[in-house]
């Protein structure tokens, strides 16, 4: 088993880097001068002591969690809303899934989400539906490895006990395997973690590109008249945030998928799930 340290790569890449590049972004744009000397946030001398540094970890760290957490209510919650969880389409359990469906109150949820992360959205809808860039990220897997899932893990449920009275598709099987094969693949478990790690990294990254588009937007809008508005500057900026997200989105889908795959491959080379039960 793993030993987890008190401060793992999870929280430097999910929490700690996500907060501080919030700070460090806000830093240049409300004082471009003066973005040479960093320090000017931590302190009002030129020193770099350790009350500074400890002011700024803390500040980082708990910012990042509230990224990471809006994150995962926001890009991952759009992603399995639109696509369903890798799981899923990894074993086409669910080829004909849809984004608005559900009743009226989860579709105004899913209209007022969709806008809120409006450049992914947008490119997602471009992109991902008419030149097919979602098959980079949403591709299911070979149809002989998806047999091997299902058949080896039927005989996993049934040899945890489970009753299995309906489909692998009306199951939380996912839950139920990722948990199993890092308990029993020892030599497995880091690279999973480094891919929970990279999707966390990544999705928080997608959430902070999706912000400061609108916070751009805002300053757009606000601005829009002035004497030294350049429209071009301002147009190309909202472009790259947008594609910014965008990639930042495919990134983290990649890892999402790769991370489920993971575990579900894990199931597949498991020799102690033989099928000799009539599953």
């Amino acid at each position: 088993m793993i030993k987890q340290n008190p401060f793992s790569i999870y929280d430097f890449l999910g929490y700690f880097i996500p907060g501080a590049l919030v700070i460090y972004i806000f830093l240049i744009i409300f004082n471009p001068s003066n973005t040479e000397d960093f320090v000017t946030f931590l302190g009002s001398n030129k020193i770099l002591d350790f009350d500074n540094i400890l002011f700024f970890v803390i500040i980082s760290y708990s910012l990042g969690h509230l990224i990471n957490f809006s994150s995962s209510i926001t890009i991952e919650r759009y992603a399995n809303w639109k696509y369903s969880f890798p799981s899923k389409y990894l074993m086409n359990l669910n080829p004909n899934h849809k984004y608005w469906i559900g009743p009226i109150k989860i579709k105004l949820w899913k209209g007022f989400l969709a806008l809120i992360i409006l450049p992914v959205a947008i490119l997602d809808y471009i992109l991902g539906e008419f030149f097919s860039f979602k098959e980079f990220y949403t591709k299911k897997a070979d149809k002989f490895i998806v047999e091997m899932v299902k058949s080896k893990g039927l005989v996993l449920l049934e040899k945890l006990g489970a009753p299995v009275t309906e489909s692998l598709r009306e199951y939380d099987f996912h839950r139920i395997f990722s948990h199993y094969v890092y308990e029993n693949s020892k030599n497995h478990q880091s690279k999973m973690t480094n891919y929970v790690t990279l999707y966390g990294f990544l999705r928080s990254l997608c959430l902070i590109s999706v912000l400061f588009f609108w916070f751009l937007l805002y300053k757009i809008i606000e601005g829009f008249g002035a004497s030294n508005y350049d429209i071009k500057i301002m147009l190309t900026s909202i472009l790259f945030l947008t594609i910014t997200s965008y990639l930042f989105f495919m990134a983290f889908m990649k890892f999402y998928r790769r991370y489920t795959l993971e575990a579900l491959m894990l199931i597949v080379i498991d020799p102690d799930l033989k099928e000799n039960s009539k599953s």
